[in-house]
């Protein structure tokens, strides 16, 4: 449930706040928690979507202040922009769509937000408009203005993609892909063994929460991998 925007142009990075697991029919999420898809670190701007399991492990990694390479987690499952904060500039995007080397997205708003965009140059507002039509898109536009520097981002890493399971099964959310009205999952899953099923899946860590974008199913290609450690290495002075 994401769509994540970078404008270039404006200097606006936007993204939505849901985090979602998706199993069969049914979309379990919750919006707002605190878990951002943006890190703002070392002079960069991070924007991710993917698999919440490895955004959490590249957080972790990064938020470590790490002096080489060697520790660095699994690029597969993740979709990444990396912007100079100072600059405004984009320094390398990875597993997003470009509209005319403007502006970057990901996730599965995106169809939504590029025509949105196209019409008015409006990271948030395309953000906004994919939450309508998107299921997986939801919850407070979360965003970062380069030209300003105001924004509405939680510095540090303090809410953990395993806090965010644990806080799906106390008060998310259910909906099915039909989208049928959501009701409480902690409720539905008292009466409904598929519900059940997922929601002690959830409490064994066997699901989690994810930011979804077709780039986070890509293998990485090795030109690919040598890009972002360059990205790395210039931003941690190896």
């Amino acid at each position: 449930m994401t769509t994540n925007v970078f404008d270039e142009s404006s200097g606006v990075m936007a993204t939505d706040s849901r985090w979602s697991i998706r199993q069969g029919k049914y979309i379990v999420y919750l919006d707002d928690t605190g878990c951002e898809k943006i890190l703002l670190l070392k002079n960069r701007a991070i924007m991710f979507a993917g698999n919440g399991g490895r955004i959490q492990e590249w957080k972790d990694w990064l938020m470590s202040d790490p002096k080489d390479d060697s520790q660095q987690p699994k690029e597969e499952g993740i979709c990444l922009c990396l912007v100079d904060l100072q600059t405004g500039k984009k320094i390398k995007s990875f597993k997003q769509t470009s509209v005319n080397d403007l502006a970057y997205f990901a996730g599965s708003g995106t169809q939504y937000a590029i025509p949105c965009w196209l019409a008015n140059s409006d990271a948030r507002r395309a953000v906004d408009t994919a939450k309508v039509a998107d299921d997986r898109s939801g919850g407070e536009v979360k965003h970062y203005c380069f030209k300003t520097k105001q924004h509405n981002i939680y510095h540090g890493n303090q809410v953990t993609i395993r806090m965010v399971d644990d806080a799906i099964l106390r008060r998310g959310l259910v909906m099915t892909t039909n989208n049928e009205q959501s009701v409480s999952f902690a409720v539905a899953a008292n009466d409904n063994a598929e519900l059940a099923d997922i929601k002690a899946k959830i409490a064994a860590g066997d699901l989690s929460a994810r930011a979804p974008s077709d780039g986070m199913y890509e293998e990485w290609t090795a030109e690919e991998k040598a890009d972002l450690k360059g990205c790395l290495a210039d931003m941690f002075g190896w």
